[in-house]
């Protein structure tokens, strides 16, 4: 095998397991890491049974997800069990009986196959018990259903891809960090994720508890954001959204609408709730003209905006094409246009690599990453999510700020959710003063982070072109906002605006609805998961061949994924199932449904024989014959006809009754608990099966006390332990830090005279 061949996953085969599975309840988790590891170059083949699961039926995308693999067809253990042998990686799916049952397990397997990386996406088990592999299900008895207010009251059909997008990305770090671990060691290894485990991994930022944080951080987690979400309609009816984040940005947007200055600025504005206030004063003034025009009007001024697109819609724009995200691919005579890999791997600087030194063994680090080392000079979510995986994984990752502390320090929240594991490093990096240790950092690491905008690395020297230079070994990674390349290179981009741009807000809000965004910040955790996976990928290729790596991942190219069932054929958008009006689901056979008593349930009909039983109820007699369980395909008619019929037949009774009754007929159905923000995490954090399974970390910090949190949800093996649990203060570690480097006393003493570096008040010169 050689990875430097082409692609750092040529030469690999990896066998997607999936007879029994469904696409449309995985998601993105059952077809996403393979076509991904696809586009890295592996051989793919994908072993579905001979009869197709029911539901998928028409489902148009595993068109998309299961692009350049081969499908193999069968229910012949002897011939699945040949696949497995040869196999360098098995993605398994489906159920307990298909896979472990038929000796199809990683520890059935290890004997004939030693070097073999097992993932598993397994059963969703809660103290509440197993749900079905379902996202449906899965979300609905979690509680999520209820954390995003909708168009009506009571729960909704939350369609932001949470559980598949999750476990795609678990999937997939998995499968490259332990590939990288049998490069090193020759033995294989095994992982486990599950849908429930894919949910959590998107909500870092939503969930944790302290014992004494100050009321607004707590607030935030036991009630959520108030911020608004500056998205609003121009005087041609088309949407914008707006974001000023960046320095100056406030008052420049102030300034282009023609309102009032502000006296005391952002933060103040925000605190006091004049912010508030101004976001609602702000509907008439874009009220008064064309999308476009405001567009150009905001960006030639400075400040961000996106036009808020249908799902698939942005695969129109040359940009994506010119930066690989929008691929084209021939079937029987049509023309398609699908999503692209959001991770670029190639050689960094312009050599090839030449088999430079081997990856560093053993350290004081457990975890399969032991011995590695991070700097990480990225802000915000998405690039600081990228470090914290590779920490949870045993990296020893630094943390590079400026001496007053990162941007999202104010964001507690952000904090919490991204920094954990790591050491704080307070150092003015663009100082002259400074360029001695930031040299010997970027010499120092096997892996280089940043998310800055495109031109600012070159500014600070921490370049691709200087860090090749200094270390022509290491793993360099920019996780940009819209490419590093191309015609939207330089714009600025965060989670809000990639929301609008790539449909999300859109499928979220439902046919005919105005679009609603997700408040937990979605397009940034996937952001930060897709870079921990593109540096894991480039650490693979390093360890099989030497050399470094550049890794380029987006943020767009993140948000398209999560949409990247949608593709264009033939000039027109092929969407598949999407969310009604009532945002209930999509159809009679995958939706949630009202009972008599104002709660909700789930239900999920994977075949006709749960169609028959259904039909059979005294209340549901008039359920036409016809199997539909999904709106929009040839039985379109018959499937809004069942829609009517189930939900007048569920409004006689309580939900909770239906819910029995309908999985004593063996459908799965999950009751939905209403739960307000606060009983949401105390349902995660207080789940004694998560904090077994590490679902949960709680730990002591300085100060907020004791705190709880998502924990790491990488669950892999033979190499095992877990990160170091702690949140570093601005500065903990930077005398730490710089001795290592080998920087002198009186060097960092002056360093810390001059302000350029900072550590922590009181402690000891």
């Amino acid at each position: 095998m050689n990875a430097s061949a082409g692609r750092p996953c040529a030469g690999l085969t990896v066998v997607e397991l999936a007879a029994g599975a469904s696409d449309l309840g995985l998601g993105p988790a059952g077809g996403v890491p393979g076509m991904l590891l696809a586009d890295l170059g592996a051989a793919v083949v994908r072993v579905v049974g001979t009869e197709p699961v029911p539901i998928d039926r028409g489902l148009t995308w595993s068109r998309a997800w299961h692009r350049d693999k081969e499908i193999v067809a069968t229910d012949d253990r002897d011939e699945v069990l040949a696949l497995l042998r040869d196999a360098d990686v098995v993605l398994a799916y489906g159920p307990e009986a298909l896979v472990e049952g038929r000796g199809f397990g990683h520890r059935d397997l290890r004997a004939a196959n030693p070097s073999l990386v097992h993932a598993r996406c397994g059963p969703s088990r809660t103290a509440k018990g197993a749900a079905e592999d379902f996202g449906l299900l899965v979300e609905a008895s979690a509680g999520f259903c209820t954390q995003l207010a909708g168009h009506r009251a009571g729960p909704i059909f939350v369609d932001v891809r949470a559980s598949g997008m999750g476990t795609a990305s678990l999937l997939l770090g998995s499968v490259l960090a332990l590939l990288r671990h049998r490069a090193r060691t020759g033995a294989g290894g095994w992982a486990e994720t599950s849908l429930y485990d894919g949910m959590l991994a998107t909500l870092g930022c939503m969930i944790g508890r302290s014992e004494r944080a100050a009321p607004e951080i707590e607030g935030y987690w036991e009630k959520g954001s108030t911020f608004p979400n500056f998205l609003y309609r121009c005087a041609d009816g088309e949407l914008i959204q707006v974001w000023f984040g960046g320095k100056g940005m406030y008052a420049t947007l102030i300034g282009v609408l023609g309102d009032e200055p502000s006296a005391e600025g952002y933060y103040t504005d925000q605190m006091t709730g004049r912010l508030g206030e101004r976001a609602a004063r702000w509907t008439s003034f874009f009220a008064t003209r064309p999308r476009d025009e405001w567009i150009a009007r905001l960006r030639a001024a400075g400040v961000a905006c996106e036009p808020v697109l249908g799902p698939g819609e942005a695969l129109a724009d040359p940009h994506l094409a010119g930066i690989g995200l929008a691929v084209e691919r021939r079937d029987g005579g049509h023309r398609d246009v699908l999503v692209g890999s959001p991770i670029s791997v190639r050689p960094l600087g312009a050599a090839a690599p030449a088999g430079g030194r081997p990856d560093r063994r053993g350290g004081p680090a457990a975890g399969l990453l032991g011995g590695l080392r991070v700097a990480d000079f990225s802000a915000f979510v998405a690039g600081p999510l990228a470090a914290e995986v590779l920490a949870d994984l045993g990296a020893d990752v630094v943390k590079v700020e400026p001496p007053g502390g990162e941007a999202m320090r104010a964001a507690a929240y952000a904090v919490a959710a991204c920094q954990r594991g790591k050491r704080s490093l307070a150092l003015d990096i663009g100082a002259p003063e400074a360029r001695p240790a930031v040299e010997r950092l970027l010499t120092w690491a096997d892996v280089v982070l940043h998310n800055f905008r495109v031109g600012v690395s070159e500014r600070l020297g921490i370049d691709e072109e200087t860090v090749a230079r200094l270390n022509p070994d290491a793993v360099y990674c920019h996780a940009s906002a819209f490419g590093t390349s191309g015609s939207r290179a330089a714009l600025p981009g965060n989670d809000a605006l990639m929301q609008a741009v790539t449909g999300f807000e859109r499928a979220v809000g439902g046919a005919g609805n105005a679009p609603l965004a997700a408040t937990w910040i979605p397009i940034d955790m996937a952001g930060g998961w897709v870079a921990a996976a593109g540096v894991l990928a480039g650490l693979y290729a390093r360890a099989v061949d030497g050399g470094g790596r550049r890794v380029a991942t987006s943020l767009l190219g993140a948000g398209m994924l999560l949409q990247s069932g949608v593709f264009l054929r033939d000039g027109e958008l092929v969407r598949g199932p999407g969310l009604d009006a009532r945002q209930t689901g999509y159809g009679p056979g995958y939706r949630i449904y009202e009972g008599g008593d104002g709660r909700w349930f789930a239900l999920v009909v994977p075949g006709p024989g749960g169609w028959r039983r259904l039909s059979a109820l005294p209340e549901a007699g008039a359920l036409p014959e016809t199997y539909a369980p999904l709106r929009g395909g040839p039985a379109d008619a018959a499937a809004r006809e069942a829609e009517a019929v189930l939900e007048a037949a569920f409004a006689t009774a309580p939900a909770a009754v239906w819910a029995d009754r309908l999985r004593g007929l063996g459908l799965p159905a999950e009751p939905i608990e209403p739960l307000d923000r606060d009983g949401f995490r105390r349902a995660v954090l207080d789940d004694p099966v998560n904090r077994g399974l590490g679902r949960v970390a709680a730990y002591e910090t300085p100060d907020w006390g004791r705190f709880e949190q998502i924990g790491p949800l990488l669950r892999c093996g033979p190499v095992t332990g877990g990160p170091r649990l702690m949140l570093p203060g601005v500065g903990d570690h930077t005398v730490e830090v710089l001795t290592e480097l080998g920087l002198g006393r009186a060097e960092i003493d002056g360093l810390l005279a001059a302000k350029i570096a900072r550590r922590p008040e009181g402690e000891p010169a």
